[in-house]
């Protein structure tokens, strides 16, 4: 008898020697949760920079087989049969898409028509536009918001947007082109409003010059069809007296700076060139909506026009010193540029 009871008192643990194992294995988990985190979003960073490395090599193979890069979007373009001109805001990811194995995505698109319009005219192209690109979608970006058919818009998700430069080529204030007579601002950058540029126009060098870099969703953003690959445009935004822009972006901004409630200003001295003025630089820093950013922790990866890619830090110098009243370029600011003659040495970034 004395035995079988030893034996029974032995089969349990006590209340303090399970919340001891219970500390244990939380104190564990919690050492390892931050190593398997990490673990994640190197794979997720990883496959970011295969989606960039991917894009800068359409981007090279367009321009070989074309003798120039593509435009950053067909914004004006003459209608069939008439000395007319529409707006067409036809993305750039179009014209790469048969060098990204994505050829009938390509040839589903029907260029008479625009990739922006009225539903009865955006239906023409509703199978081309709602197409999902998985190259195109950072795995650390937020999931697809982006899909609205039932209006007649169509936004396929994507996280990535050509650079435009610093020229504030935008706005509804430098006055919309209706023909070919008028003219868009020229970007300082390699991407813009119906123009195409050789590689001998990149005279900064391709391993100096941003081509495309990331342009995830914003944590809580107020808008739900941004990003996406089917228009290269200037939007408004559902948050009250702001714009965004859709398909490309600024270096202006920091990068992952926060969405801007209200648009930054305008400034009728420098027209395009925005981010000269030291006054409304503070603002134009923070000017969220029209640059690049990322879900990764720090910053954001960037493809140059030499097809590398890169992780540039939140925390890269944007803007430089005043010097004689005005801006000058920060490293960013000037990586950003495809003729600017700065001198950036790579260890800056």
């Amino acid at each position: 008898m004395r035995s079988a009871s030893r034996v029974r008192s032995r089969g349990g643990f006590t209340l303090i020697e399970l919340l001891v194992v219970i500390a244990i294995i939380a104190v564990l988990i919690a050492l390892l949760l931050p190593a398997v985190q990490a673990a994640r979003e190197a794979a997720r960073r990883s496959q970011c920079i295969n989606n960039l490395k991917q894009a800068g090599l359409a981007i090279a193979n367009y321009e070989s087989g074309n003798g120039c890069y593509p435009m950053g979007t067909m914004a004006i373009q003459e209608r069939p049969n008439s000395t007319d001109c529409g707006a067409r805001l036809v993305p750039i990811w179009l014209g790469l898409f048969p060098y990204m194995e994505q050829t009938l995505v390509f040839n589903a698109f029907n260029f008479s028509y625009p990739a922006g319009g009225s539903a009865a005219v955006l239906v023409v192209n509703s199978t081309s536009m709602a197409t999902q690109v998985n190259s195109l979608i950072c795995p650390s970006d937020l999931p697809n918001k982006a899909l609205i058919s039932g209006s007649g818009n169509y936004y396929a998700k994507s996280s990535y947007g050509a650079v435009t430069g610093n020229n504030d080529i935008f706005r509804w204030y430098y006055g919309c082109p209706t023909s070919y007579s008028q003219t868009y601002i020229s970007p300082d950058g390699v991407f813009g409003y119906d123009r195409t540029y050789k590689v001998a126009d990149v005279t900064d060098g391709t391993s100096n010059t941003l081509f495309m870099g990331e342009t995830s969703s914003f944590k809580n953003d107020p808008d739900t069809v941004f990003q996406s690959w089917t228009r290269t445009a200037w939007f408004g935004s559902a948050a009250a007296g702001s714009s965004r822009l859709n398909g490309w972006a600024t270096c202006v901004p920091a990068i992952n700076a926060s969405f801007l409630y209200g648009d930054a200003p305008s400034d009728s001295t420098y027209y395009d060139q925005w981010y000269l003025n030291a006054a409304t630089s503070a603002v134009n820093l923070t000017f969220g909506q029209f640059g690049f950013r990322s879900m990764h922790p720090g910053g954001a990866n960037f493809v140059f026009g030499d097809g590398s890619v890169h992780f540039l830090k939140s925390t890269i110098q944007t803007a430089g010193p005043v010097v004689n009243g005005n801006l000058s370029l920060g490293v960013y600011r000037k990586l950003a540029t495809r003729s600017g003659g700065e001198v950036v040495s790579a260890d800056s970034y």
